[in-house]
């Protein structure tokens, strides 16, 4: 009975052993198993460096900052393959006026002055520079004669606001029975609006005419 025993004792610690033996060895494949799967990355991407870096939840969540990065670097790659188009510069032009303007001095008009005489019915006020701008230039014209044809007669525009004499307007013909018209070229009105007139006189006393006199402005 005792041997009985003794061998059932030993069979039941001969199994235990072996039991224990293999749960043991299941359980370190199980443990080796889930550190291999541990150790294997289901999805790995290049960072900015171009090292590896495993994704996690928090990386697939790209929030308003990532979203500006995102469209700061697309719109560069976009800019490289797409040209900007030319900048159109439209210049703007502005018409300017133009043209001639002519202001009568007096009808007609005899003397026999051999010392200036001003005829009073030619004043006129021009205010060359705010009438018709800093560029525009100045001439005048009149018809002159002598009676019989002798003689020469003389004519001149006279500044009366500032009692000076235009520079250059003097004009003369001589021995001239029929009108004949003279001309000066471009002549200096000094600046604001200043009062004109027409002086003539005669060299000899004989008598001189004056008709059809204008100033003429051209801008």
């Amino acid at each position: 009975m005792n041997k009985k025993l003794g061998f059932f004792l030993v069979l039941l610690a001969s199994v235990s052993a072996c039991s224990f033996i293999y749960f043991f060895s299941r359980l370190s494949a199980v443990e080796t198993k889930i550190d291999d799967l541990s150790n294997t990355a289901p999805d790995k991407t290049p960072d900015v460096t171009g090292i590896p870096k495993t994704i996690t939840p928090q990386d697939n969540y790209c929030g308003e900052s990532c979203l500006a990065a995102i469209k700061s670097e697309v719109a560069k790659e976009v800019a490289k393959i797409t040209p900007a188009p030319a900048k159109v510069t439209t210049n703007t032009v502005t018409a300017k006026t133009s043209g001639t303007t002519y202001i009568p001095m007096g009808t007609s008009y005899e003397s026999t002055s051999t010392d200036w005489y001003t005829l009073n019915d030619t004043a006129t006020y021009i205010d060359l520079i705010n009438d018709y701008g800093a560029d525009a230039t100045v001439s005048w014209e009149a018809s002159l004669k002598v009676d019989h044809g002798n003689g020469q007669v003389f004519v001149r525009l006279w500044d009366d606001t500032n009692k000076i004499t235009v520079n250059g307007s003097e004009m003369s013909t001589v021995n001239n029975a029929d009108y004949k018209l003279v001309t000066t070229g471009d002549i200096p009105f000094w600046q604001g609006r200043n009062l004109y007139k027409v002086q003539i006189k005669s060299l000899n006393s004989f008598v001189v005419s004056y008709t059809g006199g204008k100033i003429r402005i051209s801008y």
